[in-house]
């Protein structure tokens, strides 16, 4: 019966308004030995640092089609999160948010990236606003996508049906959930169809999919990891350093944040509401809001050249 439910509720999502949007890839992946890992990312372009962080369960490809646009101008790059895309799983089965930090933390020493524009979605948001809230003297501006940016509660609560409904299934049954991620690897398809209004070609999935075709260690990252699964009940922090209490940090810290803020979102979006963007216009110093157009949640696939013109816009003036 949980399981039909489950099912159920992600399926309801997975209606589609098909558009068609360059598949193409022609970048070349580089690799930054981390903190005893390989990191994967790719760059072009040079000038001011743009720096692209993804979620689950996408990669640096998500990126693909907005950097061969903001490159023209800037230096921009697109990295892989520690077992995610092509990067090397975290050591030691270490898959926690701030192991996953340290990672990031360590390949922006790494590259001697400065005076960095951080554009974030998803888990990327918590990692990318606790970098900038942390170092903001190296960063130039915040641009969040479907980001998490309240207080942990408040951010829950703003949440659809369907999300509260997957956040809760995911803690109450992780048998199930284990399942659904590890045995049978549903769920990376299942997000990518729910987040993205039109259909992914066959080469597009193959890119998004094909990390966890084979590798199952690789689907634990985001079943023990910070994201639905290990997110506590109502977002209210059980212990310190927990995902709730990770976004409670970032959102205390964006309260003092005085670097230029864009905030793009789409209707309907899907963790990004009207409550958050009212919230961002009460709370944030310096944020501008755009609405992109129709979109859910992994909005480069829909609307990738809006998205780096509006990035080109806010380099520009800031």
């Amino acid at each position: 019966m949980f399981k039909k439910l489950f099912l159920f509720t992600l399926m309801m999502a997975m209606m589609q308004t098909l558009q068609a949007q360059k598949t193409d890839f022609d970048f070349e992946m580089k690799t930054a030995k981390i903190n005893g890992i390989n990191l994967k990312y790719y760059e072009q372009g040079t000038g001011n640092v743009v720096l692209y962080l993804h979620g689950i369960p996408s990669s640096s490809y998500l990126w693909r089609n907005v950097v061969a646009e903001t490159s023209k101008n800037t230096r921009s790059i697109a990295l892989d999160l520690a077992g995610y895309g092509q990067s090397d799983l975290p050591q030691h089965h270490d898959y926690s948010f701030n192991n996953q930090y340290r990672y990031l933390k360590g390949f922006i020493d790494s590259l001697q990236l400065h005076n960095i524009t951080l554009v974030v979605n998803d888990l990327g948001s918590a990692l990318g606003i606790k970098y900038a809230v942390e170092n903001q003297g190296n960063v130039a501006g915040l641009v969040m996508i479907e980001s998490a940016f309240m207080p942990a509660q408040a951010w829950h609560n703003q949440l659809g049906l369907m999300q509260r409904m997957m956040f809760s299934m995911f803690r109450k049954f992780p048998s199930m959930a284990r399942m659904m991620i590890v045995r049978k690897n549903k769920i990376p398809e299942m997000m990518l169809k729910m987040g993205i209004e039109r259909q992914l070609s066959t080469t597009e999935k193959e890119h998004y999919l094909a990390p966890y075709k084979t590798d199952i260690e690789r689907r634990k990252v985001y079943l023990t990891g910070p994201g639905p699964a290990t997110f506590p009940k109502k977002g209210i922090s059980v212990v310190s350093g927990d995902f709730a209490d990770v976004l409670d940090q970032n959102a205390k810290g964006l309260l003092s944040f005085t670097k230029p803020m864009l905030l793009l979102y789409a209707t309907p979006g899907m963790i990004t509401s009207k409550v958050a963007l009212e919230y961002a216009q009460t709370n944030f110093k310096n944020c501008k809001q755009v609405n992109i157009g129709k979109g859910k949640h992994f909005l480069p696939e829909d609307h990738p050249t809006t998205i780096a013109n509006e990035i080109n816009q806010f380099i520009l003036k800031n």
